[in-house]
């Protein structure tokens, strides 16, 4: 049973891992929009 929940604390630990960083981006501004690269060119004129 021992095993069972050291394996259960590793998953908890990489998930929290994981999520953290997300979580602390929430504060900072946004990242700009990307540019458009493919351009429109049945549109120009």
């Amino acid at each position: 049973m021992s095993n069972a929940w050291i394996v259960l604390g590793i998953c908890v630990i990489v998930v929290l891992g994981a999520a953290l960083p997300l979580i602390r981006q929430r504060d900072q501004t946004p990242p700009p929009p990307p540019k458009e690269t493919l351009r429109n060119w049945r549109n120009e004129k």
